[in-house]
Parts: C-alpha cells; sequence; structure tokens
C-alpha cells in the first residue's frame, strides 16, 4: 500500500478560495478544486517540493483555461442581476475578461507571485520562502507582473 500526499481541509480550502476569487462561481471554483487535487495526486503531489506554491499556480493556471474554455464555447452573455444594468454587465465582463487575459500572457512566476500578493495578501517575505526566491526576486516578478496586466487594460484604465 502507498501512502498517499496529505491533502487536509485547510489545502482543500485554499484551493477552493484561490479558484473562487478567479471564477466568481461556487460550483466551477468546486470543480476547479477538485481537478487541481486529482492533479495533485496524479503527479505524486508528496514528492513536490513546494506544495503551496504549486497548488496555487496549478489552480490559477486551471481557472484561467477554464475561463478562456467557456468563452469561446458559450457567445451568449449571463443574465444581468435585476440590481444593474446591462451596460454595467458588459463593462464587468469587458473587465474580466481583459484581466484573465493579461494574466494568462504573464510567465508563471509573475502570475504565481501577483496571485499570492492581491488574492491572498501575503507579504513579499512570505510569498519568498513559499516559492523558495528571495525577496527581491518576488518584487521583481510582481512589479514587472502588474506593469504587464497595465500594459494589457490598456484603453481600459
Amino acid at each position: 500500500m502507498t501512502a498517499q500526499p496529505d491533502i487536509n481541509q485547510a489545502v482543500q480550502t485554499q484551493v477552493y478560495r484561490w479558484a473562487y476569487r478567479v471564477l466568481r462561481d461556487h460550483h466551477d471554483a468546486l470543480d476547479a478544486t477538485q481537478d487541481v487535487l486529482i492533479k495533485w495526486l496524479k503527479s505524486g503531489g508528496s514528492k513536490i517540493e513546494n506544495r503551496h506554491a504549486w497548488l496555487r499556480r496549478t489552480t490559477i493556471n486551471h481557472c484561467i483555461d477554464h475561463i478562456r474554455r467557456e468563452r469561446t464555447t458559450d457567445q451568449t452573455s449571463p443574465e444581468p442581476s435585476s440590481r444593474s444594468t446591462p451596460a454595467v454587465e458588459a463593462g464587468r465582463e469587458e473587465l474580466r475578461d481583459l484581466v484573465v487575459d493579461g494574466l494568462s500572457r504573464l510567465t508563471d512566476m509573475q502570475r504565481a507571485t501577483v496571485a499570492a500578493k492581491v488574492f491572498d495578501r501575503e507579504t513579499f517575505a512570505a510569498i519568498a520562502a513559499s516559492m523558495g526566491l528571495s525577496v527581491s526576486s518576488v518584487k521583481t516578478h510582481y512589479v514587472r507582473g502588474l506593469s504587464a496586466l497595465r500594459d494589457s487594460l490598456g484603453e481600459y484604465m
């Protein structure tokens, strides 16, 4: 009998939170969490050196891929909520698409750093420790990632 990697409730909750922050849908986030944890198990998760960084990067990438697939298969827009106008909903959808597209253009290190800093509100020191990098390296990835996101948002800003 082989030992299974430790995937406790705290890890599942953290993966769900990352997924939900990107997808903004409970059911899609649950599906993404399941997919990422299965990928973790299949890849021999206990052999991966930095579980936290690997899970975060894989979750963010999985969610971005999910949004891209949805965008290409579903050309109809969702029903706007009763509290907002179609123009407001269209603006939100456009901004979301621009941010997702911008995130997908970042390098893996930039995307992981920006996600950790913005989504998880981690300090540069904590990010550096989890990724096995120096603090100055993490800051460089973060600043370059933000700059690339600003460029991709272009006229929207």
